[in-house]
C-alpha cells in the first residue's frame, strides 16, 4: 500500500506535457533545394530520419520519465500502512501500551528494543487536536501515568522518558485489562484506539486476549523485534542436587539454555559459602542443558551465591549471572513417634531407628540422631526441630496432635508413617480429611477385612522411580524372598495419582505410596516390620535411606521467585515472632521488602512485588531463618517473537489490528522519494548519453 506525503504535489503531473510540447514544436520542417538529381540525396534523407525518430522517441521518453519522477519525489511516497486519519470532529481516545519486560533489554546492531520502543512511543503520545491519550507502562504489573486518559502530553513524554527494561516478565493479561477499563470508559462517540509496542516474545505473546476491549477498538500493534531473533544464552537454574547438608559433598547444577542456531561450549562460574567453582560443558542449540561439578560446604544455615556465564557475547547481558540460595542443613534429626519403649528390644520401632541411623554413620562427621517422642503428649517445639517425622505404631493420635502434622508437612515438612494397625488407618483417614485438597491419597488404608494377611510378597514396583531405582538390574533378586505378614488392606480413591502407589502386593493391596502434601510429602510404608524378614535382608537399610533421602529432598530449602511477583512465604517455625524479624536485601537496593506478619502457624513474610535480582534474607538477630533469590524470569532469555499473523487473525478477537515495524517505519518509512531522486538523475545521464551515442 503506498501513501503520499505532499498529495498536491502530485498537480505537477501536468508539466509531462511541456517536453512533448517542445518536441513538437522544434521539429525540424522541410526545405526545397535545386539539384540536378536527388536519388542518392532521398535515400540519405531516408536513412537519417529514420535514426532521429528512434533518438527522438528515446529522449522524449527518458525526459518525460525525470518530470514524473521529479514529481513523484515531491509527493514524498510512503511504503505500507497509511496512519490513521483522524475522525473529523477530533475525538478520540488513545491508550499506548510500552512493554516493560526484560526481554525489551536485548540488544540488536548496538541498540536496545526498548529505545527504539521509546521512540515509537513519544511519536503516539504527541499533541493532536482532540486526542486524549494514556501511557501504560507493562511489566509484572501495569501502571499508568493518569487513572484516566488526558491531554497532559509532557506528564506522559516526562514518564516515558526515564523508563527502562524491568527484570520482569510481562503480565499482558493485566495490561489489556486496564487498557480496556479505560477505553470502556471513554466516551461513545471517541474512537478508540489501542497502541501496544513490544518485541511480540512468543512465550508471553501466545496466549493473548484482546477480548476485554470494547469491539469498536482499532488494535496497532507496533513491533521493535528484528528480522532476525538474536541469539542468547542464559543462567536458567542454580541450585544444589537434593539436599545440602554440612560437611559433605554436593552437587551444584546450573541450567544453561541456547537460544541460538549454533552448538556452545560455555563455562560456568558458580560462587558459593566463599569459594567458587567451575562449570563447563557443551550446549546444543535450542534446548536446556544441565552442568554440575561437585562441591563441599562447609557451614549449616542459609548460604547465598551467584553464577554466571563467562567470556560470553550474546544479545541479553542481563541472563548472564543468576543468584540463588542454598540451605545447608547439619546432620539429620528425625522424631520417631511411637509407643514403643525406648529400651534396645526386637520391636519395629527399633530395627526402624537402626535402619535410619546406622552406626557406620557415627563415624567421621557429626552424628544423625532419632529423637523419641511419645504421641500422647508432644513436644511442638522438639517436633518442629526435626528434620523427618516417622510414625510406627503410634497408637490413635490426637486430633491436635494430626494438625501439627498436617502443619508441619504444609511447610514442606517430610512424614513416613510405618502403618499396620486399625489405629494407623483411623489416623490416616483424619489425616486426609484435614489437608482437604492438599492431599490427594491414590488408596484408602482400611484395617483387614476376614483373615490377615500371611506370606504375601511384592508384585509390583515403580522400578524408575526413587527408593527402587538406586537398586538397578538387583532389584528382582532382591525383593523375591521378601515375605510379609499383618498391615492394613487398601481401596482405589477417585481424583488419586495412581504412579504415587511405587510398591504393591500379590492381593493387589498397596505396599508403598509417596504423594505430596502441599509443600511437604508424605510416605506410608504398609508393612508390620515385626512380622516380615525386611528386616532382616540386606535391603533394608538402603531402602529406608533412599526413601527418607527422597522426603528430605522435597524440603531443601532451595528457593527462588521471579522477579516482580507476588510472594507470601510462612516462615519456619523456629525464626520467631515477626516482631524479632527483619528483612534484608542485596547492597545497594532500593526495592520495598513486604511485611512480616503474625499467624497461627508463626510469621509470615508478605512481598506484595519480588525486588530486582538478588538475594534477600530474613534475620533474627542477624543470623539468616530464611533467603529467597530473586530471579529473572526464565520465560524472557527466549527472544524468539510471535508470528504477527497469528495476532491479527486467530487472536484477534473480531477487533481490526493493524500490524507495523516500528524499527522500519522511523528511519526508513520516508526514504523513498531519495530512490525516486536516483532515478530521476539517472534518466538524465541517459538522455545525454543518448545524445553522444546519436551524435546530435
Amino acid at each position: 500500500m503506498m501513501n503520499f506525503l505532499q498529495p498536491w504535489y502530485l498537480l505537477g503531473l501536468a508539466a509531462v506535457v511541456l517536453p512533448v510540447a517542445v518536441h513538437y514544436l522544434t521539429r525540424p520542417r522541410p526545405r526545397r533545394l535545386p539539384l540536378s538529381t536527388i536519388r542518392f540525396v532521398r535515400e540519405a534523407v531516408q536513412q537519417k530520419r529514420a535514426r532521429h525518430r528512434l533518438r527522438d522517441l528515446i529522449i522524449l521518453t527518458l525526459r518525460t520519465a525525470a518530470i514524473c519522477l521529479i514529481v513523484w519525489a515531491f509527493a514524498r511516497p510512503l511504503i505500507g500502512a497509511r496512519p490513521p486519519e483522524p475522525q473529523e470532529n477530533g475525538n478520540r481516545v488513545r491508550i499506548v501500551v510500552l512493554d516493560q519486560s526484560q526481554s525489551m533489554a536485548a540488544v540488536s546492531n548496538g541498540v536496545w528494543a526498548f529505545e527504539r520502543a521509546r521512540a515509537a512511543a513519544g511519536r503516539r503520545l504527541s499533541f493532536e487536536p482532540g486526542l486524549s491519550a494514556d501511557l501504560i507502562l507493562a511489566g509484572a504489573r501495569p501502571r499508568a501515568t493518569f487513572p484516566s486518559p488526558s491531554s497532559n502530553f509532557a506528564a506522559m513524554q516526562a514518564a516515558l522518558s526515564p523508563a527502562a527494561p524491568l527484570s520482569e516478565t510481562l503480565n499482558l493479561k493485566a495490561a489489556i485489562d486496564l487498557a480496556g477499563d479505560m477505553l470502556a470508559r471513554a466516551s461513545k462517540s471517541a474512537q478508540r484506539e489501542l497502541w501496544v509496542i513490544s518485541d511480540f516474545q512468543r512465550s508471553n505473546w501466545t496466549s493473548a486476549d484482546f477480548s476485554p476491549l470494547p469491539t469498536d477498538t482499532r488494535v496497532h500493534l507496533e513491533s521493535v523485534a528484528p528480522a532476525q531473533p538474536p541469539e542468547n544464552l542464559a543462567i536458567l537454574r542454580v541450585g544444589a542436587q537434593g539436599r545440602a547438608e554440612q560437611g559433605r559433598e554436593v552437587r551444584l547444577e546450573a541450567d544453561v539454555g541456547n537460544y541460538s542456531q549454533s552448538p556452545r561450549d560455555v563455562r560456568v562460574e558458580v560462587s558459593v559459602a566463599g569459594a567458587s567453582y567451575r562449570l563447563e560443558g557443551h550446549c546444543p542449540p535450542g534446548v536446556r542443558t544441565t552442568l554440575s561439578a561437585s562441591a563441599l560446604l562447609p557451614q549449616a544455615g542459609w548460604q547465598a551465591g551467584e553464577a554466571r556465564l563467562l567470556d560470553v557475547r550474546d544479545a541479553l547481558a542481563a541472563d548472564n549471572m543468576r543468584p540463588f540460595v542454598v540451605h545447608v542443613h547439619p546432620p539429620v534429626v528425625y522424631a520417631l513417634l511411637t509407643r514403643d519403649s525406648p529400651e534396645p528390644h526386637p520391636s519395629s520401632s527399633h530395627f526402624l531407628e537402626r535402619a535410619l541411623v546406622p552406626d557406620k554413620a557415627l563415624a567421621g562427621r557429626p552424628a544423625e540422631r532419632v529423637i523419641r517422642l511419645d504421641p500422647a503428649a508432644l513436644d511442638r517445639d522438639m517436633l518442629s526441630t526435626a528434620d523427618l517425622i516417622v510414625l510406627d505404631h503410634p497408637g490413635r493420635l490426637s486430633n491436635e496432635a494430626i494438625k501439627q502434622l498436617w502443619n508441619l508437612m504444609r511447610l514442606g515438612r517430610g512424614v513416613l508413617y510405618v502403618a499396620c494397625e486399625a489405629a494407623d488407618a483411623s489416623n490416616l483417614g483424619v489425616l486426609t480429611g484435614q489437608a482437604g485438597a492438599d492431599l490427594r491419597m491414590p488408596v484408602e488404608f482400611v484395617p483387614a477385612q476376614g483373615r490377615p494377611r500371611e506370606d504375601t510378597f511384592i508384585a509390583s514396583t515403580r522400578s524408575q522411580d526413587a527408593p527402587f531405582r538406586a537398586f538397578g538390574d538387583q532389584l528382582a533378586a532382591g525383593l523375591a524372598p521378601l515375605r510379609f505378614n499383618g498391615g492394613l488392606d487398601s481401596r482405589r480413591v477417585n481424583g488419586g495419582l495412581t504412579d504415587d502407589v511405587l510398591a504393591s502386593y500379590g492381593d493387589q493391596s498397596a505396599c508403598l505410596v509417596v504423594t505430596r502434601c502441599a509443600a511437604g510429602t508424605l510416605a506410608v510404608l504398609n508393612v508390620d516390620l515385626s512380622q516380615s524378614n525386611l528386616v532382616a535382608s540386606p535391603m533394608f537399610v538402603p531402602l529406608m535411606s533412599e526413601l527418607t533421602a527422597r522426603l528430605l529432598s522435597r524440603t531443601s530449602g532451595q528457593d527462588e521467585i521471579a522477579s516482580g511477583q507476588m510472594f507470601v512465604k510462612e516462615l519456619p517455625p523456629d525464626a520467631g515472632p515477626a516482631a524479632a524479624l527483619s528483612v534484608a536485601g542485596p547492597p545497594r537496593s532500593n526495592a520495598a521488602l513486604g511485611t512480616l506478619i503474625d499467624s497461627d502457624s508463626g510469621a509470615v513474610w508478605r512481598w506484595p512485588e519480588a525486588g530486582p535480582p538478588g538475594v534477600y534474607m530474613v534475620r533474627h538477630d542477624q543470623t539468616p531463618v530464611y533467603a529467597v533469590a530473586s530471579t529473572i524470569p526464565t520465560e524472557e532469555s527466549d527472544l524468539t517473537p510471535m508470528d504477527m499473523s497469528v495476532l491479527k487473525d486467530r487472536l484477534a478477537g473480531g477487533r481490526s489490528v493493524l500490524i507495523e515495524d516500528a524499527g522500519a517505519s522511523a528511519p526508513g518509512r520516508d526514504t523513498g522519494w531519495s530512490w525516486i531522486a536516483v532515478a530521476c538523475v539517472s534518466c538524465m545521464l541517459t538522455e545525454i548519453a543518448a545524445l553522444k551515442f546519436f551524435r546530435t
